[in-house]
């Protein structure tokens, strides 16, 4: 996906399909990255939403940079908005595969 077209689902909770195959719900954020003078994309994954959350908030860089990985835009295949009712089936498929891994250890 181009830039252009990806600047429309920015920081707005979607499902995001890759070329490797892989479909994950989670966020896409950009910043810019002053040392080498260009904007960067990076995914926060569902499971990492909450905590990016509190690190951001408490400005706890490292932690921050931990919860994040950084996307190349041709990577991109698809990104599609998830609505109300998508989340919260998205949340609840993610507990019940929670508590059947929880529950395998």
């Amino acid at each position: 996906m181009s830039t252009l077209e990806i600047q429309d689902y920015l920081n707005i909770y979607s499902m995001f399909s890759f070329k490797n195959g892989r479909k994950e719900p989670g966020i896409l954020i950009n910043k810019y990255n002053i040392i080498l003078g260009e904007i960067e994309y990076l995914f926060v994954p569902q499971m990492n939403m909450q905590a990016y959350k509190v690190a951001f908030e408490k400005y706890d860089r490292e932690a921050c940079n931990k919860l994040i990985e950084k996307v190349d835009t041709t990577e991109l295949v698809n990104i599609r908005p998830v609505s109300l009712s998508d989340y919260k089936l998205i949340m609840e498929l993610l507990n019940e595969r929670n508590q059947q891994l929880n529950s395998m250890r």
